[in-house]
């Protein structure tokens, strides 16, 4: 019945997809958002820069838009309600941008002088993803068709590193030509002091911190935990040996359907996973996560990090962590709670690995991403 499904709606995708394609293109973008960083990041700066052309955004209904209302732009849920608008207007637009893989995508005809342009939704990568992906390559010959029809139509993929250009091109099976080296629009945050201490102020006043030491554990996704919410960490261990001089912040995954249950303790903070991860890690002191892009970020604060990769093997068993793994991380790494609170206690980092890090995955991004992103918008507009 699934497969069903997929065929039908792949089919959809491909007539009405073509039909629109007839009509002319205009003078306009659209913008595909599953994760708001990227595209809040542009969407301010093509304000302030006053490119404003008739803009319409269609996001995932998980995703905050609130920061999307601007008079130029349209705001519409992606859903099947507006599936004939989203193909009619991907196929008149001049410029696509899009932070993700959107299989409406394969039904996009790339005319002369359009671009469809790939802002992803991370700017480093730990796992692999697309054609990288181990579960990829267990999908059916049509699931992968579907993947590179995709794939092929991104003219230009936005990147902060030349470390992350490579693994575009492998994932998505692109050439060097397709890597747009602006720097990545969501980084320029880390370089703006006056939010980065508004943003502290908010975590203390919002999350009810103490002078305590801050620790985030920000775990990424698990595919067979996406509908239930599982903490690997043993809380009550970490308590007992941490909580009179620490602070335990948890945040999980915004793509895990269901949150965790709450406990009324003061050693532990529970953090909707609604609330974006930028918002929190200015006071945020050791950040603890596993195969998450956070720490690509994470880093331009120069603080210490270490990963919990409880369940390695199995992981990269079945999705693929990234060739040298252990040796790209900037952080020691554990596997159970018990190592975890030996090194925190230990306290011994190596920062300078952190800086190096931090260089290495940004190199094009220095706070001036966005107003790169969006000159480089405006000059496929006036082609």
């Amino acid at each position: 019945m699934k497969k069903i499904a997929i065929y039908m709606y792949m089919l959809a995708v491909k007539i009405i997809g073509f039909l629109a394609s007839l009509l002319p293109v205009q003078q306009k973008v659209v913008f595909l958002v599953s994760f708001e960083e990227n595209p809040t990041a542009i969407i301010k700066q093509m304000k302030l820069a006053n490119v404003t052309p008739k803009t319409i955004v269609f996001y995932d209904p998980r995703v905050d838009v609130s920061k999307l209302s601007l008079d130029f732009i349209k705001v519409k849920p992606k859903t099947l309600q507006q599936f004939i608008p989203l193909m009619f207007h991907l196929n008149t637009a001049k410029v696509v941008v899009t932070d993700n893989y959107f299989v409406e995508l394969a039904g996009l005809k790339l005319r002369n002088g359009v671009n469809c342009i790939q802002v992803w939704h991370a700017n480093g990568a730990l796992k692999k993803f697309g054609w990288e992906d181990k579960a990829a390559q267990k999908r059916s010959d049509r699931d992968k068709k579907r993947f590179q029809e995709v794939y092929k139509r991104f003219t230009k993929v936005l990147v902060g590193s030349d470390e992350m250009a490579a693994i575009f091109q492998k994932s998505f099976l692109l050439d060097e030509s397709n890597m747009l080296k602006l720097g990545v629009p969501r980084t320029d945050y880390f370089f703006k002091e006056v939010q980065l201490q508004e943003n502290y102020q908010w975590s203390y006043e919002h999350l009810h911190l103490t002078n305590r030491i801050k620790l985030l554990y920000a775990p990424t996704f698990r595919d067979n935990e996406l509908g239930m919410a599982k903490l690997h960490l043993d809380i009550a261990e970490m308590k007992q040996a941490l909580g009179n001089e620490y602070q335990l912040i948890l945040k999980l995954h915004p793509s895990i359907s269901n949150d965790l249950e709450k406990l009324d303790d003061d050693f532990v903070i529970y953090v909707d996973k609604e609330t974006p991860i930028e918002t929190l890690l200015p006071v945020v002191d050791i950040l603890i996560t596993d195969y998450s892009s956070i720490p690509f970020e994470f880093a331009l604060l120069q603080k210490p990090m270490i990963f919990f990769t409880y369940d390695l093997t199995e992981y990269d068993n079945a999705r693929g962590l990234s060739d040298g793994f252990l040796e790209t991380i900037p952080g020691p790494h554990v596997f159970t709670t018990t190592e975890l609170i030996e090194v925190i206690q230990t306290n011994t980092f190596d920062l300078e690995k952190v800086r190096f890090f931090a260089e290495k995955w940004n190199k094009y991004s220095d706070g001036f991403s966005s107003e790169r992103f969006v000159a480089f918008l405006k000059e496929q507009l006036e082609k």
